[in-house]
């Protein structure tokens, strides 16, 4: 009895995620910083790429996340000279930093359930409330009343 293979099942096992180690992009990451990277460290000129940028940010990742030295690398990763390579080029341009704030600003706006991805602005607006009449202690005279001023604020999250 011989088992067929499905179309279902090959594209399944293509798009399942390739997180080997808790340091790893996610697919969610990586749709985000894709884009980023591409128009940072764009493919013009010269020998195609062989290896792909998402496995040299997650080697970069795992080396800050362990802080194992560049040759103890996992033989899952590129080569450590050629991330070596990537993470000196990165950090003199700045990718790396660029790359950070981009996944922070994700992460802060998912924790806090904001699903847009423009930035909130928060106003606060302030306003006197009706004047309350107070009655002066030890008094029973309706024209001895005290009036009391307060200011109260109101805070609003305008989307």
């Amino acid at each position: 009895m011989s088992t067929s293979i499905s179309a279902f099942d090959m594209i399944s096992e293509e798009t399942q995620s390739l997180v080997r180690y808790p340091s790893d992009l996610l697919d969610e990451e990586w749709e985000i910083l894709q884009p980023i990277i591409n128009e940072l460290e764009p493919y013009t000129t010269g020998r195609p790429r062989t290896t792909d940028l998402r496995d040299i940010l997650n080697a970069i990742f795992y080396l800050n996340k362990t802080g194992c030295p560049w040759r103890y690398l996992p033989q899952d990763f590129p080569s450590y000279k050629l991330v070596n390579y990537y993470y000196n080029k990165w950090t003199d341009n700045r990718t790396l930093e660029k790359v950070n704030t981009v996944l922070r600003q994700y992460w802060r706006q998912k924790k806090a359930g904001i699903r847009t991805p423009q930035q909130q602005l928060l106003t606060v607006k302030a306003s006197r409330e009706p004047l309350n009449l107070i009655w002066n202690r030890g008094s029973t005279v309706a024209n001895s009343l005290k009036e009391e001023k307060e200011i109260s604020l109101s805070i609003q999250l305008v989307v």
